[in-house]
């Protein structure tokens, strides 16, 4: 890697730097660099000096303007391993390529399909909240989302593989933040690569089936799928796809659904609008999930909810790339080689960019308001550019679709005296997994 002496910040002891604060208290790591050094500025972490830059103009240029000369997988180097062929570990012609393939399995005919496969979990689960006085919330919408992600993708029961699932995925979702790569079994990066061994294989166990007998669900889309020229993807590529696509749908699915159901506990008001607003939806339709999809679109409270609440708990805080070539931003020279990182929550939260920054307040995206539009680059929960995560439009229905039944049957309330520690290191969620109180509608 080149040279970085030439940038303010300090990249502190050799190979642990800023290391062990950037996992206890990330923000305030940041918050104060920023303070000392600006808006661009060098750290240590990992073993690996990297540049930060804040502000929605560095999202643009790194993520849309110059995005081809920004790596994915290079910038991702630290879960490659672990997650290795995912989309968001593919770069240029190589992402295109699987990107198009992949694109009919979240077309709006699959999402259909989708969306009618679970409903009916979803409305069966949500009954599991009446049996209970105290819930922890994060938890039980991991369970939630497994057993969703086992519906959709596979069109099977998770409930007998749930735990087995789960231990593989948390696993290699820890694996992803420890800095020592030593693959050995008794090794937190040794038993996520594990966990990565158990869930090719379970997957592996499905493919044939499916190739032979497709049906609606995920994996059937992905066997069948091809791109404008014809090309399909090899069993091993579907695999590294389904890896990365389930940790996606289930950590930060549940780290964003755990997010918003603590705003609406802090904002009695908004979860009685959004209550109301559910209403308007024909119960006497909605059971195969037909008409709860349909009408998605008019649930507008609820999408301002659900994207005030990404502003402000984005379950990933920041985006990583690696520079291919000699570049200059801001003049700022950002040699070839330099490990770049991107603050989503820094520029979620900045007064620059949004009125009463700190303040929940789903009304700014409005459409009289529309917030987010004046700066497009400062909101980007998804991420942008050529890499903007492909399952944004599933994650929305599905999203909306547990919310849909949790307001149609519950209030809920925090605990007296009770709140909640967030951890931010690899996706935000409570330290406690969230105590809420549910009471039925």
């Amino acid at each position: 890697m080149a040279s970085l002496s030439h940038l303010p910040g300090s990249t502190g002891l050799p190979f642990i730097g800023d290391t062990i604060r950037f996992l206890k208290k990330p923000q305030e790591l940041f918050n104060k660099k920023q303070q000392l050094y600006g808006n661009i500025f060098k750290y240590r972490m990992f073993g690996r000096e990297y540049v930060c830059i804040m502000g929605a103009e560095g999202n643009r240029f790194v993520l849309v303007e110059q995005s081809k000369h920004f790596s994915s997988k290079d910038g991702w180097q630290l879960i490659n391993e672990l997650f290795h062929g995912g989309l968001m570990l593919r770069d240029g012609d190589e992402h295109k390529h699987h990107r198009g393939i992949l694109q009919t399995a979240f077309k709006k005919e699959a999402l259909q399909h989708y969306v009618e496969a679970m409903n009916p979990v979803i409305k069966e689960y949500s009954k599991k909240l009446a049996q209970q006085t105290e819930v922890k919330v994060f938890p039980y919408i991991k369970e939630l989302t497994l057993q969703l992600a086992g519906k959709v993708f596979f069109n099977l029961d998770f409930s007998n593989n749930l735990q087995h699932i789960n231990h593989a995925i948390i696993n290699m979702v820890k694996a992803s933040i420890t800095p020592l790569h030593i693959n050995l079994p008794f090794t937190t990066y040794g038993r996520g690569m594990q966990g990565r061994k158990v869930l090719k294989a379970y997957f592996s166990t499905i493919i044939k089936e499916r190739r032979q007998q497709p049906g609606n669900d995920m994996l059937s889309n992905l066997c069948l799928a091809t791109n404008e020229d014809g090309n399909t993807l090899s069993d091993d590529e579907i695999i590294d796809h389904l890896i990365f696509f389930i940790m996606a749908a289930h950590d930060t699915t549940a780290s964003s659904l755990t997010s918003i159901v603590y705003e609406l506990a802090m904002h009695q008001n908004w979860q009685q609008q959004l209550r109301e607003e559910c209403r308007f939806i024909n119960n006497d339709t909605v059971s195969d999930g037909r008409a709860i999809h349909h009408n998605l679109d008019a649930l507008e409270k609820m999408g301002w909810v659900i994207k005030e609440t990404l502003r402000m708990h984005p379950p990933l805080i920041l985006i990583p790339r690696k520079s291919q070539s000699d570049m200059n931003f801001e003049n700022t020279h950002i040699p070839a080689g330099t490990n770049v990182t991107l603050l989503l929550y820094h520029n979620h939260n900045n007064s620059k960019y949004w009125s009463n920054a700190h303040s929940f307040d789903p009304y700014r995206f409005s459409a009289e308001i529309s917030e987010h539009k004046k700066c497009p680059h400062a909101y980007a929960p998804f991420g942008a550019g050529q890499h903007f995560c492909i399952g944004h439009a599933f994650a929305d229905l599905q999203m909306k679709m547990v919310l849909y039944h949790l307001l149609k049957n519950y209030k809920w309330h925090l605990p007296g005296n009770y709140q909640p520690v967030y951890t931010h290191i690899p996706i935000q969620h409570p330290k406690d997994g969230l105590r809420m109180n549910f009471e039925q509608c």
